[in-house]
C-alpha cells in the first residue's frame, strides 16, 4: 500500500529539516571549536615560555632570547641576540592548517621557517635555515627542544633533523636559560625593551 503524498512530503521536509539542523550543529561546534594561539599555548601549558631569558655557550658567549605576545595572544614575536648575530621572527596559528608556524630573519640575510609541536611537556620548533648566500653555508633542518626546568629556567635542547623530521640521536647542544626581569632603555624617547 502506497502511503499518501502527504506522508511522504512530511518524511522529505523532517529528513531535510533533521539535516538542516545538523548542519548547523556542526558549524557551530566548528566555530565555537576554532583556537587562536594564544589558547593553543595555555590548553598545552607552554605560557611559561613567554619572557625574556639569558644563557651562555660553553664558550662563554652570552644569548637573549625574548618571547613575547603580541595582537591580542593571536602572535608570538621572539628575537635573539648571541655576539654579533641576531635575529627576529613571528609565530602564529594557521587555522586552515591546523599549524603553529613560525618564520623568522637574521641580520645576516639569513631566513628561518618552521613549525612548532608539542612534545609531552616539551615544546619542539622543527626549523629549517637557509643563510643568506651559498657562500655563508648549506641549508639546515634543525629542532629545538623547549622544556621548563622551574618556573625561573628553561632548557633548549638542539638536534640535527633529515628531511622527514626525525631528529638526531645525539644533540647538537644545550642551553639552560635563566628568566631576566624586563629591561628598560635609559636613553631619552626610546620604548621600554621587553
Amino acid at each position: 500500500m502506497e502511503r499518501p503524498k502527504s506522508t511522504k512530503i512530511n518524511t522529505v521536509l523532517r529528513n531535510t529539516i533533521l539535516a538542516g539542523a545538523a548542519v548547523v550543529v556542526i558549524l557551530t561546534v566548528g566555530a565555537g571549536g576554532q583556537q587562536g594561539l594564544g589558547e593553543l599555548v595555555t590548553m598545552s601549558g607552554f605560557e611559561w615560555l613567554i619572557g625574556n631569558w639569558e644563557a651562555t655557550t660553553d664558550e662563554g658567549d652570552k644569548v637573549d632570547l625574548v618571547y613575547k605576545w603580541e595582537l591580542n595572544k593571536n602572535l608570538i614575536t621572539l628575537g635573539f641576540k648571541v655576539g654579533d648575530f641576531e635575529g627576529r621572527g613571528m609565530i602564529y596559528y594557521v587555522p586552515a592548517e591546523n599549524k603553529v608556524v613560525q618564520i623568522g630573519v637574521d641580520n645576516r640575510g639569513g631566513v628561518a621557517k618552521g613549525t612548532w609541536d608539542a612534545d609531552g611537556e616539551k615544546a619542539v620548533a622543527r626549523l629549517e635555515y637557509t643563510p643568506s648566500t651559498p657562500a655563508d653555508g648549506v641549508r639546515r633542518r634543525m629542532a629545538s627542544v623547549l622544556s621548563k626546568v622551574d618556573a625561573n629556567t628553561m632548557k633548549e635542547e638542539f638536534y640535527e633533523m633529515d628531511s622527514d623530521g626525525w631528529f638526531a640521536e645525539e644533540t647538537l647542544g644545550t642551553l639552560e636559560y635563566k628568566r631576566q626581569k624586563k629591561q628598560t632603555k635609559k636613553n631619552q624617547g626610546d620604548a621600554p625593551v621587553q
